[in-house]
């Protein structure tokens, strides 16, 4: 199979979970997913800034190892100490989520549940969505048993990488250095990838023959070689012309519909009418993919055509833009697509800075009086649990013994009156400015958190004797006499 294609491990594991635990419902009514994103808690502000400084072109992280995104979100989600978080916002089953809330961040890679996993799941199975894999290499592997054991995982998959030599038998240097590469490039990293499972493939097989790869990895012998040639010398490359026939065309609108990116993985259908090497739409991947819009960022324009990524400016002060799905959608898949231990390796190359990002954004607004709608609602009906959630996070962060005190109360309640006071303007509500007031006010509860509890609780042992316990007695007792007498 050439460039197979998919993404995700995290819904393979709930998949395995809802077969073992029989009915079991992701994404909670407790979860309040859009507010979460909307007001975001210091520790997903946290773990978003630390998994944004892993896909930096001069990250240290490695992204050629198997399970390296895995690695990427666990590290990040350890070091915000993301669990109690998510938990107290009840969100821990949501899709966006589940199950990173039972990885254990200081897991013992010495006991025998870390050496079965590592033993009953090799490395590659972690790429088993996207990567050709002996048949069978995974059927024991049970990932909602090893997940707690993750680390070990990615851990043992370093250590194989670092030993590993592979043998190259083409011509490296002159392949190196022909023009088709950079060609190449530059069509893949513009071609529309986010809207399915049939437009990732197509993006490829489409750019390796108008940039006419296919015939530089044959010039140069590398047919037989998996790193540089891949499968590719075997693509069938098809003209505009077939391109535009019935049968093509109602194979690429079929597949966009059944490859959806809104599954992390191909499904059955998908694969066996379209990505497998033997389905009747297969060839057709070498056609234009085309250009699908499905949802309208914040800031009112379109998401970009190859990505279907919004640039949003930043809320904390620093330079640039990050890139992502819009506030108002339900639920967000956003990974790196470029990198990575692909097959051939220039199929998802990015030379020089930055990244090649794909987001599949489900349940957005799909025009400015949606997003405007929606923004209204999640503010008037939610920001009160949001902001009670919040202190409760804090104020476990900040080891408070009996919860927020009276002036991180205080704070919330200004912050949700001007948070909601937003809607009353001329102009409505704005995602960005009730960020900016939520970042300032977490900041400043934050700070009166790290004061202290407030003195509110006897420090005595109360009913066991002393003066504090004697009094509540008498009253009690008191209480009780004036009782019997009516």
């Amino acid at each position: 199979v050439l460039f197979s294609s998919g993404a995700g491990l995290r819904q393979r594991v709930a998949e395995a979970l809802i077969a073992q635990q029989g009915s079991r419902q992701l994404a909670p009514s407790s979860c309040q997913a859009v507010a979460f994103k909307l007001l975001p808690p210091p520790a997903l502000v946290d773990y978003h800034r630390c998994y944004e400084e892993k896909l930096e072109a001069n990250s240290s992280h490695d992204w050629s190892i198997p399970g390296a995104q895995l690695a990427a979100q666990t590290a990040c989600w350890c070091q915000a100490n993301m669990t109690p978080t998510v938990d107290e916002f009840g969100c821990c089953d949501h899709n966006d989520f589940f199950p990173m809330c039972t990885v254990d961040c200081d897991p013992d890679c010495g006991s025998e549940l870390a050496k079965t996993c590592v033993q009953e799941c090799p490395s590659m199975c972690f790429e088993a969505a996207e990567y050709v894999i002996e048949k069978g290499l995974c059927s024991r592997c049970d990932w909602p048993k090893c997940w707690p054991v993750l680390q070990c995982m990615t851990q043992h998959a370093e250590a194989r990488i670092e030993k590993n030599e592979l043998d190259r038998t083409c011509h490296e240097s002159n392949f190196l250095n022909g023009g088709e590469l950079a060609d190449y490039s530059r069509c893949w990293r513009d071609a529309p990838k986010h809207s399915s499972h049939w437009n990732v493939l197509s993006s490829v097989v489409h750019c390796s023959c108008r940039e006419n790869m296919v015939a530089h990895v044959r010039e140069n012998h590398c047919c037989d070689s998996s790193v540089y040639g891949g499968g590719v010398c075997e693509v069938a490359c098809f003209t505009e012309a077939q391109c535009g026939t019935q049968e093509a065309q109602t194979c690429i609108q079929r597949c966009q519909r059944i490859c959806e990116s809104a599954e992390a993985t191909p499904s059955r259908e998908c694969t066996e009418q379209c990505l497998g090497g033997r389905s009747p739409c297969r060839n057709f991947t070498s056609c234009r993919p085309p250009a699908v819009s499905s949802h309208i960022c914040d800031d009112g324009r379109w998401p970009e055509a190859s990505s279907g990524c919004c640039a949003m400016n930043r809320t904390d002060g620093a330079p640039g833009v990050v890139y992502g799905c819009p506030k108002m959608c339900e639920a967000e898949s956003m990974w790196r697509v470029d990198g990575g231990r692909s097959m051939p390796w220039w199929s998802r190359w990015q030379p020089g800075h930055g990244v090649v990002a794909q987001c599949s954004c489900r349940g957005c607004p799909e025009t400015t009086e949606d997003r405007l709608s929606k923004l209204d609602r999640t503010l008037e009906d939610s920001v009160w649990d949001n902001g009670q959630m919040m202190l409760v996070d804090i104020a476990r962060r900040e080891g408070l013994r009996f919860g927020p005190t009276r002036r991180m109360q205080e704070l919330m309640a200004l912050r949700n009156e001007k948070i909601v006071s937003l809607r009353r303007g001329l102009g409505g509500a704005d995602e960005a400015a009730a960020a900016r007031i939520n970042d300032r006010f977490v900041d400043l509860i934050t700070a009166a958190a790290r004061e202290g509890d407030d003195e509110r609780a006897p420090s005595g042992p109360g009913p066991s004797g002393d003066a504090n316990g004697t009094l509540y007695l008498g009253l009690l007792c008191a209480a009780a006499t004036v009782f019997v007498a009516a």
